[in-house]
C-alpha cells in the first residue's frame, strides 16, 4: 500500500507548482491622454505564444496594426516572458472605434515551464468614445468557450462545452460519474474475468482481502492512467489511438500475450524476472510480487479489451484537442476511468476471501481457459465469425473434458457440475458444427443462410473528404455512418438498431454514407478529424448541410428514434 501512497503523492507533487489561472495571468489597463495601455503580468515560469495574441475592437481585427515590444525564441516558437504591454494610440482607435460605447477583445495563450498549457484567454475591455477622450475599463475575464467552438447539438460537444467551465470540482465529480455509468455497460465486463484470473493467479500461502484489494487498486489505476495517456495523446496527434490498437498486427500480439496468460495457469510455464532482479526491485517482499505485472496488464487491458469509445470519452478528446488543456482533459478521463473500475475493486474484496487449497488448482484452469476465450474474441474482431464459432467449439469440448466431464460422481454437487458441463459440452459441439457450415449467430448456430438483416438500406461506401463534403452540400439529408471491420458495436449498429423496420423507414430519407476506418491511415484520420470523430462507431445526421445529430457509440432502435424527432 505504500508503494500505492508514494505514486499518489508524487503524481500531485509533479503538478504542485503549477500556478492557477488567477495567479499565471494578470491583465489590467490604463488610459493615457493620447493612448490606452493594456498590460499583462505573468507568473512565475509562465510564457505567453506570440502567434496567439489577437486584439479586436467591435469584431475588427487589430493584430496586425499592434507595435509588439522583441520576442524570445524558445523551441521554434517566439514567446514573451514576465510580462507584455500593448498601446493602443488614439489615432489608431479614433479610426476604428465607435462614439459612446465598443467592446475590446483580447486572446492570448500560455503556458508553463513544467510542460503544462493553459486553455485559450479571453478578456474583455470597454472602451468609452465621449467628447473626444477615450476611457477604458477594468478587465473582465470571461473564461468559457465560445458555444460555436464545440457542437452543442451532439452529446460529446455538451460535454466539451462543460469542461470548458471553470468549477473543477464539478467537472471531475461528473465525469466520475460517468465513469460510474459506463461500468454497467458491456465494456467493463471483459477486464472482470483478466483481473480475477490475475488474482487467482498470484493468491499463494499469502493471501487475504487486503492484499487482494491491493491488486485491484493498482489493476483500476493503471488502466486509468492508460486512459487519460491515450485520450491525450489522441487529441494531440489527431488520432484515433483505438484505431491503431486495433490493427491486426497489434491484435494478434496481444491475443497471443493472452494465449501466454492461458498456458502459465495451467502451469505450462511461470512468469518470473530473473532472482537478482526480483530481489533488487521486491526487496524479497511477497505482498509487493506481482504488482509490476498486474499493473501492466490493467493498462494493456484497458487500451486493448476495453476500447470504449462513449460520449463522455468523445467530449474530453474534443476539449483537449482544440484547447490543449491535456491537465483538465487528462484528469477527466482519469477520474472517469477511475469511476468505471470501481467494480473491479469489489471483485478484489470478493476474491480476497479465497482461501489456498487443492480445488484452487480447478479455479486457475477454469481462468486458463478464460483467458483463451479472451485470445479468441480479440481475434474475433479480423478473423470470419464462422471461425470463431469453430473455435469457440473446440475451446467449449476441452473445458468440459478438463473440468471433469468424465470424472466419477459420487455427490449432489460433482452431478450438478457434471450436468452443467454435458450443456456446455452440447452447445459447444452446436457452435463447432455449426461454423464449419458457414454459421454466423452464436445463438442460433444451425441457421445457416441468413441474410444480412441491414440489406434494404442502400449505404453508400465513401472515404474521400471532398466527396463526402460535397454529399453533405447537394443532399438535403446525409446520415454518415463512421464503422470499422473490428468494431463490435458497429456491427451491433447493423444487426439490432438498423435491422429495426421503423429506422429503416425513418432513415430512407438520408443519404445513407457508411465510412470505413478500419485501415486508420492519413486518409481516413484526416476524414475522422474533420468531424471530431476519435472512434467508430459514430452516426452524423445532416439536414440542408447543416449537422442536426452526432451520436457515438451504440443506440439501440428506441432511442435513435427519440432522437431523430427531437
Amino acid at each position: 500500500m505504500r508503494f500505492i501512497i508514494l505514486l499518489l503523492f508524487n503524481f500531485c507533487i509533479s503538478f504542485a507548482s503549477i500556478l492557477s489561472l488567477n495567479d499565471a495571468f494578470h491583465v489590467n489597463s490604463k488610459t493615457y491622454d493620447s493612448s490606452i495601455n493594456i498590460n499583462i503580468k505573468l507568473g512565475k515560469d509562465i510564457y505567453l505564444y506570440a502567434d496567439k495574441i489577437k486584439l479586436h475592437i467591435n469584431d475588427k481585427d487589430l493584430t496586425s496594426f499592434l507595435n509588439f515590444p522583441p520576442s524570445t525564441q524558445k523551441d521554434n516558437e517566439q514567446v514573451y516572458f514576465q510580462e507584455l504591454d500593448l498601446t493602443l494610440p488614439n489615432l489608431l482607435l479614433e479610426h476604428y472605434a465607435k462614439k459612446n460605447l465598443n467592446q475590446i477583445k483580447l486572446e492570448f495563450q500560455g503556458c508553463s515551464k513544467q510542460g503544462l498549457c493553459y486553455n485559450p484567454q479571453i478578456w474583455y475591455l470597454d472602451l468609452t468614445y465621449k467628447n473626444s477622450q477615450f476611457s477604458i475599463s477594468k478587465p473582465y475575464k470571461q473564461n468559457k468557450q465560445p458555444k460555436e467552438k464545440f457542437n452543442s447539438q451532439s452529446e460529446e460537444g455538451m460535454i466539451a462545452n462543460f469542461l470548458a467551465t471553470d468549477n473543477l470540482f464539478w467537472i471531475l465529480l461528473s465525469f466520475f460519474g460517468y465513469g460510474l455509468l459506463l461500468s454497467l455497460t458491456p465494456c467493463i465486463l471483459p477486464m472482470i474475468p483478466i483481473l480475477s484470473s490475475l488474482i487467482v493467479a498470484k493468491s499463494g500461502v499469502k493471501n487475504s482481502k487486503k492484499h487482494s484489494f491491493l491488486l485491484s487498486f493498482v489493476y483500476v489505476f493503471s488502466m486509468s492512467l492508460a486512459y487519460a495517456i491515450a485520450g491525450v495523446m489522441a487529441s494531440f496527434l489527431g488520432a484515433s489511438v483505438q484505431g491503431i490498437l486495433q490493427k491486426p498486427s497489434v491484435l494478434i500480439a496481444f491475443a497471443f500475450i493472452f494465449v501466454l496468460f492461458a498456458l502459465a495457469m495451467f502451469d505450462v510455464f511461470r512468469f518470473e524476472l530473473p532472482l537478482k532482479f526480483q530481489n533488487f526491485i521486491h526487496k524479497k517482499s511477497d505482498n509487493k510480487k506481482g504488482i509490476v505485472g498486474i499493473a501492466i496488464m490493467g493498462f494493456l487491458s484497458a487500451l486493448i479489451v476495453g476500447p470504449c469509445v462513449a460520449a463522455p470519452l468523445a467530449g474530453a478528446l474534443i476539449y483537449i484537442a482544440n484547447t490543449k488543456d491535456a491537465l483538465l482533459g487528462g484528469s477527466a478521463l482519469f477520474v472517469m476511468s477511475f469511476g468505471m473500475g470501481i467494480p473491479l475493486l469489489f471483485i478484489g474484496l470478493g476474491l480476497g476471501f479465497l482461501k489456498p487449497g487443492a480445488w484452487m488448482e480447478k479455479i486457475k484452469l477454469f481462468f486458463g481457459f478464460v483467458m483463451l476465450a479472451m485470445a479468441i474474441w480479440i481475434l474475433s474482431r479480423i478473423v470470419a465469425t464462422n471461425y470463431i464459432l469453430i473455435a469457440f467449439g473446440i475451446l467449449g469440448v476441452f473445458f468440459s473434458v478438463f473440468m471433469g466431464l468424465f470424472e466419477k460422481a459420487d455427490d449432489f454437487l460433482t452431478r450438478f457440475k457434471k450436468a452443467i458441463l454435458i450443456l456446455v459440452l452440447s452447445y459447444s459441439l452446436s457452435l463447432f458444427l455449426g461454423g464449419l457450415f458457414g454459421a454466423k449467430d452464436f445463438l442460433n448456430p444451425f441457421s445457416i443462410n441468413t441474410k444480412q438483416q441491414n440489406e434494404t438500406l442502400n449505404y453508400h461506401f465513401i472515404n474521400n473528404l471532398d466527396q463526402i463534403k460535397q454529399e453533405i452540400k447537394n443532399n438535403q439529408n446525409v446520415m454518415l455512418d463512421f464503422t470499422a471491420s473490428w468494431c463490435e458495436n458497429c456491427k451491433l449498429l447493423d444487426e439490432l438498431t438498423f435491422s429495426d423496420a421503423r429506422v429503416i423507414q425513418k432513415v430512407k430519407n438520408y443519404k445513407l454514407i457508411k465510412v470505413d476506418v478500419s485501415q486508420n491511415n492519413d486518409k481516413e484520420i484526416k476524414t475522422m478529424q474533420n468531424f471530431d470523430v476519435f472512434g467508430p462507431p459514430v452516426l452524423i445526421f445532416f439536414e440542408n448541410g447543416k449537422e442536426k445529430l452526432k451520436i457515438t457509440g451504440f443506440i439501440n432502435a428506441k432511442d435513435l428514434l427519440e432522437k431523430l424527432k427531437s
